[in-house]
């Protein structure tokens, strides 16, 4: 049992964390307190188990009916090490005809072994107060009868049977400690020398690259990838190979030219800054919408249905560009080995050796020149370096993407660069569902490149022709088109090649990614989320939430939201839990709430309803609250004319910030109550009313209940369709909601544009 031991020669039950007996009748209240605190049907589990072996019923029982234990008797290894410098009663009445002391009694200090000889045996030193001498000492030491450095244990923490005994008399326990350490010890190291043979064979296994066999370790993706054919001269040397597309830079500041980190750093500057520029020029003021369709085509005879696009999140566009930047050291270090054999086989195109060499050439002369000027990033020559660079970094990515393979797709260093990025961290392959992401990363910042590389190629193609003596419009009418450069270069190498195509690194990579896809889509994904029903919880992950836990939680955030919404917000200071009725506040006729979700009127809401059907009367309900009170007409209003009603600016800034606290609450509420959105921003872009761009409002009501109907965005930058979703609010967070966007709102939009002339409001 995980919770108790069951100790057969005391017919009790040892506690394994609290190390004391427990009987049958304490089962339930010990598993009850802390530490376990454990819920009803653990508790039955634990019961159900006791009840199978002989255990006392209850402590008098157990006290009445153990003898008691010897005092040279080894101590209960369950109640854990034994306690020491306890002290041991040896008191022999004069009438006894033994010369052996018969009291049990052990004490844990010295106070108590008195009181014990007073009480019991009538006994006492009769001490004065005050200080006593080491003369005085040394006589209570010789005469007092008890027995100090008595090592003890008790079965119960209190109650009956709750005493100390004094254990392990006559036994050297620190020898006894000592021996059963060492004995241990012996023990761990023989079976540390005789685990150490298959640990070393083992661990050289995560390191190993084995040829395939379809037989013994069938694997279709792997043998799609083939990398454990192109490295299988690399086996057990997986570190280095993790080495060669690592983003950790080895600059040696004494001496740079020992590492090529040193010009790796500012090759990835300059990337960074390319991926920057790249991404202003695709738009469609700079480029057709044509050469955007033209360069997201995936196949030679079959034109895409949406253009390509680079509006990731950060944190996505981060990882694209990771991904590249990880190619580029490889290049990099791997061209720095002079013998070809200690690097993975690949062939560099004579195009691709010379932007190598350029790019190389310029990262040399910009670690110099950052030296020379001190590091700073704004002087001219380290500018015009870097720019060098970047149009370098360019051009040798592009080569790279246009290389005809004559022999096999893995004379590419692309295709070099995909086996090498599969060998994960601890030595194991990447599978298909990792590493598809990649492959997309690979293609989106290639398009990305391409469109930039036909933008300069313009602009280049251009500035020579103004240099031959052409006019700017004869130039510009002279050059190649941004979308005759695109489909040149999209055609060439960037889709699958046609009859009588050469073998591009995008066809193998465009391939690979239709095969992990239709893998991923025809394979059963693996579970991450259970549920407990004995503990009602939720597990995702080895995280448990408890439903519990999130039900008090959101009472609390509910009555969170009700203080500020009546008390700071609706300006019930003397709000202590009412009901709105009581309050005074006007009710919401849920019943007769009717909202036409088709009234496509820009500025419509739902709230239209009920200031209809009371004639316009809770229109203003909050400022005209603070006018008619005059405690909170002091506070609020500085002046009143014929411009308005001037507020307290002070006073104005304060209910913004309640304002603030209630939607977060609001917000929490919402998202959890009503079902947990795809997303936490689907819900942040609600909109209560109309509004041209957005059109139909998100939130309306629909037979008595607060529904919200959300777009979900994720897929959106990809498909382009958002997935609409209903959820309905419970009547306690939709109350909160309406009265919210009834009453306070309209009150807080004035402030706005009284108090800091806001002239746009917005409708989330």
């Amino acid at each position: 049992m995980e919770y108790f031991i069951y100790e057969s020669e005391f017919r009790l039950l040892c506690c394994r964390i609290c190390q004391t007996m427990v009987t049958q009748k304490q089962v339930k209240l010990h598993l009850r307190s802390a530490p376990h605190s454990l819920n009803i049907q653990e508790i039955r589990l634990a019961q159900e188990w006791a009840s199978k072996h002989d255990v006392f019923e209850g402590q008098v029982e157990a006290h009445v009916n153990l003898p008691p234990r010897p005092d040279d008797a080894p101590p209960i290894a369950a109640l854990g090490p034994p306690g020491t410098g306890g002290i041991r009663c040896e008191f022999i009445p004069e009438r006894s005809t033994s010369s052996r002391p018969n009291c049990p009694y052990v004490g844990a200090e010295l106070r108590r072994i008195r009181e014990h000889l007073r009480v019991k045996h009538d006994w006492d030193m009769e001490l004065k107060g005050g200080r006593r001498s080491a003369a005085m000492t040394d006589e209570e030491r010789s005469n007092s009868p008890w027995r100090t450095g008595v090592c003890y244990q008790r079965l119960f923490s209190s109650g009956p049977g709750s005493e100390l005994f004094e254990v392990a008399r006559g036994l050297n326990l620190e020898q006894s400690r000592a021996q059963d350490d060492e004995s241990q010890a012996a023990l761990q190291r023989a079976i540390d020398a005789f685990q150490s043979k298959g640990k070393d064979i083992r661990s050289r296994e995560a390191e190993r690259i084995d040829e395939e066999n379809d037989f013994t370790a069938p694997n279709p993706w792997l043998r799609r990838l083939g990398s454990a054919v192109h490295l299988k001269d690399f086996s057990g040397k997986k570190d280095f190979l993790r080495g060669l597309i690592a983003m950790e830079y080895e600059v040696d500041p004494d001496d740079p030219d020992k590492s090529d980190d040193a010009q790796l750093r500012f090759t990835h500057i300059a990337f960074d800054r390319l991926v920057n520029h790249a991404k202003a020029v695709i738009t469609p003021d700079v480029v057709s919408w044509n050469a955007l369709f033209e360069v997201n085509r995936k196949e030679l005879t079959k034109e895409r249905t949406k253009p390509f696009h680079f509006r990731f999140k950060p944190e996505t566009q981060r990882r694209y560009a990771l991904v590249v930047k990880q190619l580029l050291a490889y290049i990099v270090r791997c061209m720095s080995f002079e013998d070809k054999a200690d690097r993975p086989p690949f062939k560099l195109s004579i195009r691709q050796q010379s932007a190598y060499d350029i790019m190389m050439e310029h990262a040399d002369d910009l670690t110099d020149a950052w030296k020379e000027n001190g590091g700073d990033p704004e002087a001219p020559e380290v500018v015009r370096l870097l720019d060098l660079l970047e149009t370098a970094v360019l051009e040798l990515y592009i080569s790279v993407l246009d290389h005809f393979t004559k022999d096999t797709e893995y004379d590419s260093v692309l295709v070099s660069f995909l086996t090498v990025l599969s060998v994960r961290a601890d030595g194991t392959w990447e599978g298909y569902e990792g590493f598809t992401p990649k492959l997309s990363a690979i293609m989106a910042i290639s398009r990305l490149c391409i469109i930039k590389y036909a933008v300069d190629q313009r602009a280049k193609t251009i500035k020579q022709k103004m240099q031959q003596g052409q006019s700017q419009e004869e130039a510009e009418e002279n050059s190649p088109s941004h979308f005759a450069l695109i489909s040149e270069m999209t055609r060439r190498f960037m889709v699958g090649g046609g009859e009588g195509w050469e073998t591009t690194p995008t066809q193998f990579i465009i391939r690979l990614r239709n095969f992990g896809m239709a893998a991923q889509n025809n394979t059963a994904a693996h579970g991450s989320v259970s549920w407990d029903k004995g503990r009602e919880e939720l597990i995702y992950k080895g995280i448990r939430l408890s439903v519990l836990d999130v039900q008090a939680m959101m009472r609390l955030a509910v009555q969170q939201l009700e203080t500020i919404l009546y008390k700071d917000l609706l300006l019930f200071t003397e709000y202590s839990e009412q009901s709105p009725a009581e309050l005074g506040l006007p009710g919401i006729p849920w019943d007769q709430l009717l909202d036409n979700a088709a009234n496509e009127t820009i500025g419509h809401s739902f709230i239209d309803t009920l200031f209809q059907r009371d004639g316009g009367a809770s229109k203003g309900w909050v400022i005209k609250k603070v006018l008619q009170d005059s405690s909170l007409r002091s506070k609020w209003i500085k002046s009143i004319g014929d411009n308005g009603v001037e507020i307290n600016l002070r006073m104005a800034y304060r209910y913004g910030l309640r304002i603030e606290k209630a939607l977060e609450l609001l917000a929490v509420l919402a998202h959890i109550s009503g079902g947990f959105p795809l997303r936490a921003w689907e819900l942040l872009v609600v909109r209560h009313r109309n509004t041209s761009n957005g059109g139909i409002r998100n939130i309306l009501c629909d037979q008595g209940l607060i529904m919200i109907v959300t777009g979900a965005h994720k897929g959106f930058t990809t498909t382009g369709r958002l997935k609409i979703i209903h959820r309905f609010l419970p009547r306690e967070v939709g109350t909160l909601l309406t009265y919210y966007l009834w009453l306070v709102l309209p009150f807080w939009e004035d402030i706005q544009a009284n108090v800091w002339d806001k002239s746009i409001f917005n409708a989330g």
